[in-house]
């Protein structure tokens, strides 16, 4: 019997009468426990009748059974809803479930119905979600049972992807995989169905490599996908392929994804199965066949209620008025749905919506306009990167607000263990007159010892201030400078140069180290984190004193260069690759791997007026270093600053390959 029946039903003794005799005659209703069974397989089977079979057996759960057989009833039902992709039903399940188990004391169920409740904020409000998952974390802190574990650990992930902490949102969804392949009976969520949500943050993320590989992980023995489930796979794929250049194999996916949406009556995914597809007619420039197809997915996702994929629909539906040279009627789309996502905090559809725009303004030659939407873009993309920082901080902050309550706590002690002391050297005055001046030197003594401990408690706290100061401004694996530090330096460097006419010559680099994954899976984490702490020390005694190096991230670096002469910025870059490339990489005892990293460059010679702020600097050094990687990696490329105003389209980029004495020949982006 299934997971979910903790309790068997027992049927009640009764006297044989003649009514009962005859009724013997008639079939007999199934036990709610043989029910429950007969319907949990089907749930865990995915099949696509399961809804159906649970709404048939309803009336039979609402009297009659014991409380728990109905919460494992309940339980079934909103899963159901949950695989059907009907948000709203489940939640008015989980409101149902709640209720129960609060009515039967039943703790563990009471916190997993108050959590499919809190899951139906998350794609409309992901920080509310966020802060009553945090509460019902603190109330169920003595909770261990792995099926709320794994649930709460999803539902973390899912609110932090939507918020676009895709670090974090990646911590929690590992978490729960660990936790579901300890205890492969769990109902909810199953390996594959945790792969997906990792498939979908790697889209996010624009790793259309690791997208796939993550796909290519779900198997028979990690739970069987529903329908929806499919759905999404499909459509999953889709986006990977078109990031990877591959339109035939992506468009097919789409219609595969769509005609399993349509197969299976789910509405939703059919919105959002046709709102990807009008983007690979998109990608193909078949503009007409986007603009049909994304008024289509517009209005299924409208009949649906899914705000979510009728914003991304009025996206592809503007590109495709744009393309058509209806610009303005297609940026009053795409507009109208940036403004929904900013006051829903959708930031990392808002960054994709925006970056969109920008590249139809260019398209369409309107430069100016372009450059505002890809500012716009980047100012978002920063408030996510300081929201990521401000998580960060806040758990050095709280890891420091312990130690010094840990401090005040011995303070107090030490002040009790005084007053005991003041205590008795009373009674001794009192009781030896004589041993007056005994005791007075005695509380000299304890004073000056207070004066001294309290001295050194004081130092401690300054040695604690100073600890907090370095964690939230380096790397605690490398002891590189972070993110934050960046910032500041810029910040600061803004402000010394208000006014000025003239700077000095500046070289962004973005480092990424090519098949970091590769390494982790196949040597392990602790390879991984050596590979990491090595690369730091190469990079850094590579720039030496003409740079600054930071890890930005991940397997991401950068190296900042800050009065280097433009003319010395190629072969700088070569050193870098150079130097990570030099020999293998001491990944553990007697493991030793080869580890090279591509480049992306943004030489920025000085300027006398508007130059670049730091943020479109390293915005168009990512967009060198994706050139890198698509042309095989363990190179660079190095773009000219001097340029840029000319958009995106317009910026010259210089590949920079090791081993090679000169730079190759410049490349239209």
């Amino acid at each position: 019997m299934g997971l979910l029946l903790a309790a068997l039903w027992l049927q009640p003794g009764a006297t044989v009468t003649a009514a009962t005799a005859a009724a013997a005659a008639a079939p007999a209703p199934e036990a709610p426990a043989l029910a429950l069974e007969r319907l949990e397989e089907q749930v865990r089977a995915g099949a696509p009748g399961a809804l159906a079979a649970l709404l048939a057996e309803r009336r039979h759960f609402l009297a009659g059974v014991s409380p728990a057989q109905r919460i494992a009833y309940l339980t079934l039902l909103r899963q159901a809803h949950v695989d059907k992709g009907d948000g709203a039903a489940a939640a008015d399940v989980a409101i149902e479930i709640e209720r129960a188990a609060l009515a039967a004391d039943d703790g563990l169920n009471a916190a997993l119905g108050a959590l499919g409740r809190i899951e139906r904020l998350t794609a409309s409000r992901p920080a509310d979600a966020l802060a009553a998952l945090n509460a019902l974390d603190a109330r169920s802190a003595r909770l261990g049972q792995p099926e709320f574990v794994a649930a709460l650990q999803q539902a973390y992930g899912d609110a932090y992807l939507a918020l676009g902490q895709f670090d974090f949102a990646l911590s929690h969804y590992l978490k729960a995989l660990e936790v579901c392949r300890q205890h492969p009976a769990l109902l909810r969520p199953t390996p594959n169905l945790l792969r997906l949500s990792i498939a979908k943050l790697q889209v996010y993320t624009r790793a259309p490599e690791q997208v796939l590989e993550t796909l290519g992980q779900i198997a028979a023995d990690g739970g069987a996908l529903p329908p929806a489930g499919r759905v999404r796979a499909a459509v999953i794929e889709g986006i990977a392929q078109s990031m990877r250049g591959n339109g035939a194999r992506s468009l097919g996916a789409y219609r595969r994804g769509l005609e399993l949406a349509r197969t299976y009556d789910l509405p939703a995914l059919e919105a959002n199965a046709l709102s990807n597809l009008a983007d690979g007619y998109l990608q193909e420039r078949s503009w007409v066949k986007a603009e049909q197809t994304a008024s289509a997915a517009l209005r299924v996702a409208e009949r649906a209620h899914d705000v979510h994929t009728a914003r991304m629909a009025m996206v592809n539906l503007g590109m495709a008025l744009a393309g058509q040279g209806r610009v303005d009627e297609g940026m009053k789309q795409i507009d109208r749905a940036a403004r929904e996502m900013e006051v829903e905090q959708s930031w990392p559809d808002l960054v994709n919506a925006l970056s969109e725009k920008s590249r139809g303004l260019e398209q369409a030659g309107r430069w100016r306009d372009a450059l505002a939407a890809l500012r716009h873009q980047q100012r978002i993309a920063a408030r996510l990167t300081a929201a990521e920082r401000e998580n960060a901080v806040m758990v050095l902050q709280e890891q420091f607000n312990a130690q010094r309550r840990a401090v005040q706590i011995e303070g107090l002690r030490r002040e009790n263990a005084l007053k005991d002391d003041e205590i008795r050297s009373r009674r001794t005055w009192q009781a030896v007159a004589s041993a007056g001046a005994a005791a007075a030197l005695l509380l000299c003594a304890v004073a000056w010892l207070l004066y001294r401990r309290s001295a050194q408690g004081a130092r401690r706290l300054q040695v604690l201030n100073a600890e907090l100061e370095f964690h939230s401004t380096h790397d605690a694996l490398t002891g590189l400078l972070n993110r934050r530090s960046f910032r500041d330096t810029m910040l600061a460097r803004a402000a010394a140069q208000e006014g000025a006419t003239r700077g000095a010559d500046q070289c962004f680099v973005l480092l990424d180290i090519d098949h970091f994954k590769a390494i982790n899976d196949r040597l392990g984490h602790a390879a991984g984190d050596a590979v990491l702490v090595e690369v730091a020390r190469r990079l850094r005694e590579t720039a030496g004193a003409r740079a600054s190096v930071l890890r930005w991230g991940g397997e991401e670096f950068l190296v900042y260069a800050d009065g280097l002469p433009v003319g010395r910025h190629a072969g700088f870059v070569r050193e870098l690759l150079e130097a990570v490339a030099a020999g293998p990489v001491a990944a553990g005892e007697d493991v030793v791997t080869a580890v090279t990293i591509s480049a992306g460059a943004l030489a920025l010679p000085a300027v006398g007026a508007a130059p670049l702020d730091w943020q479109q600097a390293l915005a168009l050094a990512d967009h060198a270093l994706y050139r890198a990687k698509d042309a095989g990696r363990h190179r660079g490329y190095l773009a000219d600053g001097r340029l840029v105003r000319a958009g995106v389209a317009g910026l010259r980029l210089e590949a920079v390959l090791p081993g090679r004495s000169g730079a190759g020949a410049p490349l239209c982006a």
